[in-house]
Parts: structure tokens; sequence; C-alpha cells
């Protein structure tokens, strides 16, 4: 508010400039005539000085005193003129004063009314998730990537376009910005779980060393975090470390409640993980069932789960998962994500028509979108697809 304020004054001061010659030119009017008079009287009393040292004759000085008491008299009659025009110029002078003062103060006002000085500053991170901004998304993306390419060292860009890297898929792009972040920014619960999950995903969810040791530092700055904690007790599974899996679980239900989402998911993986121990088969109904998704996908855990699986049940849940994902594709076809995925695993399960045709209902709903089809036409050329 107070910018606007001083800029309004700013306005009314550069007003008042620009009208003062509107005013009238009676105010500098009379400074040339008075300054003629005074020459005159000057020369009236240098022809006495002359006169009287014998310089000049008598009538040459009577001529001379006619000739400047005229002009005299003329430039006393022009100064006083203009003082008298000075006068008049007070209307002008008060209108021109109110016209720089009204426009700056009506502009003000109508913003006042009709504007939104109130409006709070919006950080990019809210406008990047603000999903009333979604068909800006990827411009402002770009934005952000342009500026760090020319200022690398900017840690709070990094820190804002990682979470996106993740709702897009781009894992090693987000385990990358995650990286960077916490080198420029420092250490928090948040990014280290961020960049840990990022790389588990990055890896088909196997839990490597690296992204270990940035869960288990999550874990230590904020041991409230549920998916770093998943993901560790994941890791030992892939370990063969059941019975600390198994330890792992139980303390998260300990500390669930009991309307905790991912109650039931745990309870699966204990039942699953006794059994291995046990040595017995691990049933379908003893299988954990995928964890929560997200809109994009499949979260790390599900991922992970998969790689704990005979290869009967791995392609048992993989089709239930690409059913599902392509009801919901029917439903909503604008997740490019969604049919990148669908196409990739009727690819997997080598259902090659089912490919072709999904990727072919992909390139239609996003006829119109360069960049999406970009991404059809290089998975298509990756899985060697032709349609």
């Amino acid at each position: 508010m107070l910018i606007w304020v001083i800029l309004a004054c700013l306005t009314a001061i550069v007003l008042l400039v620009l009208l003062r010659p509107l005013a009238g030119p009676a105010a500098n009017e009379g400074a040339p005539e008075a300054l003629d008079a005074a020459v005159y009287r000057d020369q009236l009393g240098e022809i006495d000085s002359d006169r009287a040292r014998g310089l000049i004759g008598e009538e040459e000085a009577e001529a001379a005193r006619v000739e400047i008491a005229r002009r005299l008299l003329a430039a006393d009659s022009k100064a006083h003129a203009a003082d008298g025009t000075k006068s008049d110029s007070g209307p002008a002078r008060a209108a021109m004063i109110g016209v720089a003062l009204a426009l700056p103060l009506l502009a003000l006002g109508l913003y006042l009314a009709y504007g939104s000085p109130r409006l709070p500053d919006q950080p990019l991170a809210a406008r990047l998730q603000d999903p009333a901004n979604d068909q800006n998304l990827e411009a402002l993306v770009a934005r952000v990537e342009a500026r760090l390419r020319e200022h690398p060292e900017e840690g709070e860009g990094w820190d804002v376009i990682a979470p996106v890297y993740m709702g897009w898929r781009r894992y090693p792009d987000a385990a990358d910005a995650y990286a960077q972040a916490v080198r420029l920014l420092g250490e928090s619960a948040k990014r280290l779980s961020g960049q840990g999950q990022a790389l588990v995903l990055a890896n088909n969810g196997v839990v490597t060393e690296d992204a270990r040791h940035a869960l288990e530092r999550a874990v230590e700055l904020d041991a409230t975090l549920i998916e770093p904690r998943v993901l560790l007790a994941i890791a030992k599974e892939q370990d063969g470390k059941f019975q600390a899996a198994i330890e792992d679980w139980r303390a998260l239900l300990g500390e669930a409640g009991g309307d905790a989402p991912w109650r039931e998911t745990v309870e699966k993986r204990i039942a699953a993980d006794e059994a291995r121990l046990a040595g017995k088969p691990v049933a379908d109904a003893e299988t954990p069932a995928p964890g929560p998704q997200s809109e994009r996908g499949l979260s790390a855990s599900d991922i992970a789960a998969a790689q704990t699986m005979d290869p009967a049940e791995r392609q048992a849940m993989i089709q239930r998962m690409v059913q599902g994902l392509a009801a919901k594709l029917d439903q909503d076809g604008s997740d490019l994500p969604g049919w990148l995925k669908l196409v990739r695993a009727y690819s997997v399960l080598d259902r090659k028509d089912d490919a072709v045709k999904a990727l072919q209902r992909a390139r239609s709903q996003f006829s119109g979108n360069t960049q999406a089809l970009e991404q059809l036409d290089a998975l298509a050329a990756e899985l060697g697809l032709k349609s």
C-alpha cells in the first residue's frame, strides 16, 4: 500500500512541473522590463556625469536624456502591465495545482475500489502447486529450469522443482534436484525423504545404498515420517532380513491410529514376512496389496512389493494394476503419465496389440500437445511399437 502512496506523490510532482508553464507566462514577463528600467536610470546618471566633466555638450546631453527617459517610461509601463497580469494568474495556478493533485488521487481511488491492494504475494512454490494453474505448469517449470541453468547455486529453485519432477515421474531428475537442494540449503527431513523416495523409484523399487542413507538420515531428523520408515522396512525385506522388517512393521502399527490408510497393507506385509520365515508359501490372500496410490501412479512401496513376489504373483499383481489403470484412463484421459505407464505395461505383458491401441488413443487424446506427442513417440521408438 505504501508504494502506491509514494507513486501518487511522485506523479503529482511531475504533473506540477509539466503544468507550470500552462499557468501563464506572466510570472516571468516582468523581469526583463524591470532590468531595462534599472539600466536606463543608470544611463541618466552617466549622462549627468559626462556633462559635468565636459565630455559632451549641453544639447547632446539633453537629447540623450529625452531618448533615455522615453525608453524608461516604456519599460515602466510594460513592468506595471506584467504585474497586473501576474496578479490575474491566481485562478490558473490554483487550477494547475488542483489537476496535479486530483489525477493521482483519482487513480489511487480507482485502484483501491477495483484493484487488489491487499492481495498477498504468491510464492513460486504455491503457484506450482495450485491446481488452477495446471495449464501453465509446464511454462512455469520451463522458466524455473532456465533460471537454474543460469544460476545453478539457487537452492530455492531446486527445492521447488523437485516435488514437481516427482509428480511427473521424472524420478532421476527429482533425485538430483533434491540432492542439489540438500547441498545448497542444508539437510531437512522432507528433502532427504523426497530424495530417498526418488532414488527408489528411479531404480524400479530397489532401495539402493544412497537411498538408504538419505532415508535413515530423514528418520533421524524426524521419526514421525511414515514414508522413509516404510521404505527402510522394504529394504530389509529385499536384503532377506524378514525378522528385522517385521519389527519395523510392528513399530509402525504401534504408532498408527485405527483409521491409518496403510494399516491393512502393513498387516499383510507382516503376515507375508512371517510366512517366509516359516518356509511357507505366500498365498494370494497373504500377499501385501498395493499401498495407497497417488493420482499419478504407484508409491515406492507398491513397486518394491513386486520385487518380493514369485513370477506368478507378480504377473497377477501387474494384471490387476493394468486393468485398474486402463479403467481410470477411460474415465479421464488427460493423464499423460498414466498413458505412458499403460503402454509400457502392455508391452511388458507382451500384449503388443493392446499397447499399440493404447498408444493410438493417447495420441488422439493429446493431438494438439506437441510435447506430449514427443514423449509418446519416444516411448513407441523405445518399445519398438509401430502405429
